[in-house]
């Protein structure tokens, strides 16, 4: 009997490549195991990934993975030069620059190129046609909803195909997905705008990016019965190593306490997902789920942002991103979150090879129970 294949994309913002690259060697890889993932569960960039995965089914596997990774190579800037356009970043840098002050508050950054890339790039209409054909089974992407005053926020799972049963604080809403569902699930909470879904009613409402409180769905895929399960990450999904104590001598910057956030948000909880899941393998009479992860070094994609990071002036929209984040901090922090909005050729590029690299890994170690 054929066995069922989950394929789980973590939230990963600008690292995007590094998943691709990972998927250009595990496509072709599973599809020679007999084991092509046809149930697809992304979020925030993964999500955009999952897309992606789903409209390239009917392709041959090393065909799709090529694809999906030269889509992101080449995915290009997402947001516009915030020095010239009216928003927050375009107050805190001029000032930073002595430019002044423009612009009112609004969002921090104008994402119109994404959603124009974003538009060209996704195509509902073959993903409902390998849905029809079977070669896809189910495809979601996770979002959080944004909620009234002093209500709780909410994991909203937008499916294609095959609905999971609802879980705790996640709800499942049936969908043919559009376009906003992958910009909802990608919207960086104090970066991207928040997103408006209207339709259908059951999951109206504003939305961000649904890494802030489903950053890995993989308790969806396993409820959709898969048989197997693969997870490509964008973070590190090993603790941190324990540095010998040592005196403050200063207190940590602003970089570095954000990215120490964006690493529990991000990074903690898909670990966790995944420990929870070894632990009920073990179980006498639990249903055996073997499982792949494919995760970066923990500091490997910071570090090859900032090789990478070269902005030519403040007509490039990056300098200004760049004296933004120099105002945090200069440390290993800073770093971590320019990973996160780097969109450029070079860093795209060295993830990708990066994510090649620890998928071959993860392929030769083999399947974990």
């Amino acid at each position: 009997m054929t066995e069922r294949v989950g394929l789980v994309l973590s939230g990963a913002a600008a690292r995007g490549p590094y998943q691709a690259g990972a998927l250009a060697v595990l496509l072709p890889a599973l599809a020679e195991q007999g084991r092509r993932p046809q149930v697809l569960l992304g979020t925030s960039s993964g999500g955009i990934t999952a897309a992606l995965v789903a409209q390239c089914a009917d392709l041959p596997p090393d065909d799709a993975g090529r694809l999906v990774e030269e889509t992101w190579i080449g995915f290009g800037d997402v947001f516009r030069n915030p020095l010239c356009t009216p928003g927050p970043a375009a107050a805190v840098v001029a000032r930073l620059a002595g430019l002044g002050v423009v612009g009112a508050p609004g969002a921090l950054l104008d994402v119109t190129p994404l959603r124009t890339r974003a538009g060209e790039l996704f195509r509902p209409d073959r993903v409902a046609a390998n849905l029809a054909s079977g070669a896809v089974e189910s495809v979601a992407v996770a979002a959080t909803v944004c909620p009234p005053a002093r209500s709780a926020a909410r994991s909203r799972l937008f499916v294609q195909g095959a609905v999971p049963p609802p879980a705790f604080a996640v709800d499942v809403v049936p969908v043919a997905l559009r376009l906003d569902h992958l910009l909802a699930s990608a919207a960086i909470p104090g970066m991207f705008p928040p997103v408006l879904l209207d339709e259908p009613a059951v999951g109206a409402g504003w939305y961000v990016d649904g890494g802030v409180r489903l950053n890995a769905p993989l308790r969806p895929a396993v409820d959709l019965g898969v048989d197997r399960l693969v997870v490509v990450s964008g973070h590190s999904v090993d603790p941190p190593p324990v540095l010998p104590a040592a005196p403050p001598f200063r207190a940590p910057d602003l970089a570095s306490t954000a990215a120490m956030s964006v690493r529990a948000i991000l990074a903690d909880g898909l670990a966790d997902d995944v420990n929870t899941l070894r632990r009920k393998n073990r179980r006498p009479g639990h249903r055996v789920v073997p499982h792949l992860v494919v995760a970066p070094a923990d500091g490997e994609l910071a570090a090859l942002a900032a090789d990478s990071f070269a902005p030519a002036g403040p007509w490039d929209p990056y300098w200004a991103i760049g004296r933004l984040l120099d105002s945090l901090g200069d440390g290993g922090g800073r770093d971590e979150l320019l990973s996160l909005v780097l969109f450029r050729e070079a860093y795209a590029r060295a993830q990708a090879e990066q994510g090649r690299r620890d998928a071959a890994a993860a392929l030769a170690a083999g399947w974990t129970t």
